[in-house]
């Protein structure tokens, strides 16, 4: 007698979400508020100005903004294991080589080589690879993903800031190297693996097919788009604009809010202090978007989240005290957890797993644009008033703006010729 396919007892994507954590763990490396930490002693030893340390920013970004349509269809075609082994190694060799830099070219194409990696390839692939692994879970399996960023958020500032006030700035370069290349490399070598149907299994982890239906039409459980469908339609250039938005905003945030902390009359440390509170909030926010995602989708959920971090933008132009500071940590932190994890999850809600790669490496030049911009404007508008408003009014407004491009993104009538078979629950 045949029996029936039972789900595994333990899904190998839970491996993969927990790989991908600390993968996103060690980015945070190349991220703005790690290089926040960096800027005062920067000011300090080289003398240079917020403009020209945030145009490193900008490079880097648009470094990403070239790798990501190139690398997407890439991991698509291979998984992610092999970008995100190389992209940390890139990070490393790049972290040891800002350790030893005298020059402000120097930091230029450390910066914008290690940032490219991060944003371009290390991201996009830890993205991609767990959509894959994932269909009704998605938003829980990508919201614990991304807990690793808020992670890595709370405890990498403030841990890079301890090295600077024992050793110096050069010390705290290699001891991130040495974090990126534990946490990034080896786990991912060995434990990312890219799909599951090429293991037998199916996404989320439920039971195979009966033998009895060998043979026949699998049924599917989502409609995959191709990129050349995605981009014909309306709901991909609103998710593009309310996405890129978020990053235009959300980038020049993460790189000045502790120089402005500093500058309201914060200490350095309570500064360090408010931004890792800040990341455990984000953390339940990624961790809270999943549970939303499954009730009201990724499309609404980032919505929330963008009009959350509108208010806080709100309480950060007005912090003068460690409260204060607290208080903008817990309310954009939660909000800017949910906005960034459905961020990486609409596309996949709107087009599928099949081509998600390169519809997101298509998207990612003008979002990886518009975060190349925010944190040069915020470093231009210190240096030329004395002040981050001119900068961080203009941030709050676009979140209202992303929100309202994400509710004129509805979703796109199936293409031409396809039809969607009712997602099959897993029995018990």
């Amino acid at each position: 007698m045949t029996q029936t396919p039972r789900k595994p007892r333990f899904f190998l994507g839970w491996t993969v979400v927990a790989v991908a954590a600390l993968g996103a763990f060690s980015e945070v490396a190349f991220f703005n508020p790690v290089l926040g930490v960096f800027i005062p002693e920067f000011e300090r030893e080289f003398g240079w100005s917020r403009t020209e340390i945030s145009a490193a920013v900008t490079v880097g970004s648009l470094v990403g903004a070239i790798f990501a349509p190139f690398f997407g269809p890439l991991v698509d075609r291979y998984g992610g294991k092999p970008f995100v082994v190389g992209g940390c190694l890139i990070m490393a060799a790049g972290l040891i080589c800002l350790s030893l830099m005298q020059e402000a070219w120097q930091f230029f194409v450390i910066y914008a080589i290690g940032r490219g990696a991060a944003s371009g390839i290390i991201s996009l692939a830890i993205g991609v690879t767990v959509s894959k692994w994932f269909i009704r879970k998605r938003g829980y399996a990508v919201g614990l993903t991304f807990v690793g960023t808020r992670c890595g958020f709370a405890l990498l500032p403030i841990g890079v800031q301890l090295l600077i006030q024992s050793y110096d700035w050069r010390t705290g370069a290699v001891a991130l190297a040495a974090v990126v290349v534990v946490c990034g490399v080896l786990p991912a070598l060995f434990w990312l693996y890219p799909r599951p149907e090429r293991y037998g299994l199916e996404p989320d982890g439920d039971a195979p097919l009966p033998p009895m239906m060998a043979g026949q039409p699998r049924p599917v459980r989502e409609v995959s788009w191709t990129r050349h469908e995605a981009i014909h339609t309306k709901a991909f250039w609103l998710l593009t604009l309310a996405v890129a938005i978020q990053q235009w905003a959300g980038g020049a945030i993460n790189l000045h809010q502790i120089p402005h902390l500093v500058d309201s009359g914060l200490t350095p440390e309570a500064a360090a202090l408010v931004i890792s509170v800040l990341a455990v909030f984000g953390g339940a926010g990624a961790l809270f978007e999943g549970l939303l995602d499954a009730r009201i989708g990724a499309r609404w959920t980032m919505a929330i989240g963008l009009l959350g971090s509108a208010i806080g933008m709100v309480i950060l132009m007005n912090v003068h005290s460690v409260a204060m500071g607290l208080l903008f940590a817990a309310v954009y932190g939660a909000s800017f957890g949910m906005m960034v994890t459905s961020g990486q999850i609409v596309f996949a809600d709107y087009f599928g797993r099949e081509a998600l790669g390169a519809i997101r490496g298509t998207s990612a030049p003008i979002q990886f644009s518009f975060n190349a911009v925010g944190p040069l404007m915020a470093g231009v508008a210190f240096d030329v008033t004395g002040n981050y408003l001119a900068a961080f009014i203009p941030f709050t407004i676009g979140y209202l703006l992303a929100a309202a491009a994400l509710a004129m993104a509805q979703k796109p009538k199936l293409p031409a010729g396809r039809e969607l078979t009712p997602v099959i629950e897993p029995a018990g």
